[in-house]
């Protein structure tokens, strides 16, 4: 039975995934190619984010290092957001990835994944 830890960062990445794809829709009509190109990396990383947390259903060590590897990009995306957009939301956004990183290196989360 997985880990109530898993459950825990794969809701997280699913509300990652949620935010991510409604923010790049309501985004999209942003004047400016970089933002345009953002918004398509949002919605991107968002339908991604569903697909790794599904992948967290199996004790694959692999869907914990997609995982781990799209929270790292999701807070990169989320801090060049705030540098074109300036809005201290986006950094509000580093909070679930962060969180889904350290609950995935707890000991109960790894040892499900071996």
């Amino acid at each position: 039975m997985k880990p109530t830890v898993v459950r825990f960062a794969q809701a997280l990445i699913y509300l990652a995934a949620i935010l991510n794809v409604i923010n790049g829709v309501f985004s999209l009509g942003s004047a400016g190619m970089v933002k345009k190109t953002l918004c398509i990396a949002m919605i991107i990383f968002g339908v991604a984010a569903v697909y790794i947390a599904t992948c967290l259903n199996n004790p694959n060590a692999s869907g914990r290092n997609a995982a781990i590897v799209l929270s790292g990009i999701l807070i990169a995306l989320r801090i060049v957001e705030f540098a074109v957009w300036h809005n201290i939301g986006f950094l509000l956004g580093v909070i679930l990835p962060i969180i889904v990183i350290w609950r995935l290196n707890s000991s109960e989360a790894r040892a499900w994944f071996r």
